[in-house]
């Protein structure tokens, strides 16, 4: 039986109650009560335990809680830092566009127009400098500020531009309020709203009427130039050649004495370093005036350079010397390219290493190079050569490698400025190898065709 039973018995019928001693009924009855204290003792276990249970879910619940109370708050605080740091940020952002949009407008001129050409903003620069206020360019399509000369259709133009390139970048001769001509750079762009469709433009102009005076006072100049230089060669050609004619005349001459036939020598001599120096002087003039081209036309390569070689080879026989030409043997005959421009070359290297060789030979070879229709010709003697130093100077214009150099060869050191500029006209390159006493090679690469047909 169930212990809180038993002792409620024994209170109620003292210390001697026997369960045996009660009859059948009565013990049947007890142990009915007995079962049912029995379940109330399980019953009671088992709320204790819900009770207990529940008690630390709500615990753990409770700490959960607290923890993301503690994440959220530092989630916020951190949130609230950024934000911070985001309003700085813009500040500062704002404060550099404010000085960006006082530069732009202290710089540039700025207008507005709708997708019909009519202006609707205008800075204040643009009107410093067009002299028209604002009202009178707001609602004028912005054609009216350029000059009358220009594309009628402008804006249909700059519209095609735009719509092919997304932007219009250009110069333009705009036209001020009292008819005077000022240039601008101006570019031109869409602006467009959140759908991608465009809701006007905008055009921003750059100033730049001073340098472009400066541009065409310089042209000015330049033809200026190029014209004195073209009257005075023609002027002090025409007397030359009447000289070195007649110094060469009269060297035919058999009843002259060797004194005499030798003053002649000294101004026929005299007379010819003057042409090429006169010659020289107007090519370079040319090169930099940029009025030079290429003349491109097929040719025979053994004959260009042949001619070449029958400039110089006189001058190197009178010293003794002796010229070799070697071709590779995958080296054609016919190519197209600018033959007079590579005679030229040819014949200013040729006749440089002339000039520096005492005794020995020059050797041109003619080769491919390694890259596709690339030709190398090579210009190699035995002469005085240079060092490192003096290679650095050189196809420097009016520069030769030293003072003694000029004083004992003479010359303008114009040649080898003028056959760099030739060689890079025709896409190539020309550079030196050369070593003190024993001699130069100069090499250059130009970009031919080759039209041998095999």
């Amino acid at each position: 039986m169930h212990r809180l039973l038993v002792r409620q018995l024994k209170r109620h019928f003292g210390k001697d109650f026997a369960f045996e001693a009660l009859d059948m009924k009565m013990q049947e009855l007890l142990v009915t009560v007995s079962d049912t204290y029995d379940e109330y003792d399980k019953e009671k276990r088992f709320m204790d335990n819900a009770v207990d249970l529940n008690s630390k879910e709500l615990n753990e619940a409770h700490r959960l809680i607290n923890q993301k109370n503690k994440n959220l708050s530092e989630l916020l605080e951190e949130r609230s830092r950024l934000l911070e740091n985001r309003i700085e940020e813009n500040k500062e952002i704002g404060s550099t566009l404010k000085q960006y949009k006082l530069a732009m407008d202290a710089t540039l001129l700025i207008c507005k127009f709708d997708c019909n050409g009519m202006i609707n903003f205008v800075n204040e620069n643009l009107c410093l400098t067009s002299g028209y206020a604002a009202e009178e360019l707001i609602g004028e399509n912005y054609s009216v500020m350029y000059a009358s000369d220009m594309d009628e259709n402008l804006h249909h133009t700059i519209m095609k531009i735009i719509e092919d390139e997304n932007i219009y970048k250009g110069q333009m001769r705009a036209l001020d309020k009292t008819g005077e001509i000022y240039h601008v750079n101006a570019v031109v762009f869409p602006l467009k709203d959140k759908d991608a469709k465009t809701t006007e433009y905008m055009s921003i102009l750059q100033d730049i009427t001073e340098i472009e005076k400066s541009r065409q006072k310089a042209q000015e100049l330049e033809r200026a130039k190029s014209e004195f230089l073209a009257n005075m060669s023609h002027e002090l050609r025409t007397p030359l050649n009447a000289i070195i004619g007649f110094s060469q005349i009269l060297k035919t001459n058999g009843d002259l004495s060797e004194r005499v036939r030798s003053f002649i020598d000294k101004i026929n001599v005299s007379g010819e370093n003057l042409l090429k120096l006169i010659n020289s002087i107007l090519d370079f003039s040319k090169i930099e005036a940029g009025v030079v081209t290429l003349e491109k036309i097929d040719f025979d390569m053994r004959e260009v350079v042949s001619n070449a070689v029958d400039q110089i080879e006189l001058k190197a026989r009178e010293k003794g010397l002796k010229i070799f030409v070697e071709y590779d043997a995958n080296i054609g005959n016919m190519f197209h390219g600018d033959s007079f421009k590579i005679s030229q070359v040819l014949i200013n290297l040729l006749s440089n290493s002339v000039k520096f060789t005492h005794d020995g030979e020059v050797r041109l070879r003619v080769k491919k190079a390694k890259e596709q229709h690339m030709y190398r010709f090579e210009i190699q003697d035995t002469g005085i050569g240079l060092d490192s130093k003096q290679q650095l100077k050189l196809f420097q214009a009016f520069t030769q490698a030293d003072e003694s150099t000029t004083r004992k060869y003479g010359g303008t050191g114009l040649g080898l400025t003028i056959s760099k500029q030739l060689v890079e006209m025709m896409h190539g390159k020309i550079w030196i190898e050369s070593k003190v006493a024993e001699g130069s090679n100069f090499i250059f690469e130009i970009e031919l065709e080759d039209k041998t047909t095999l």
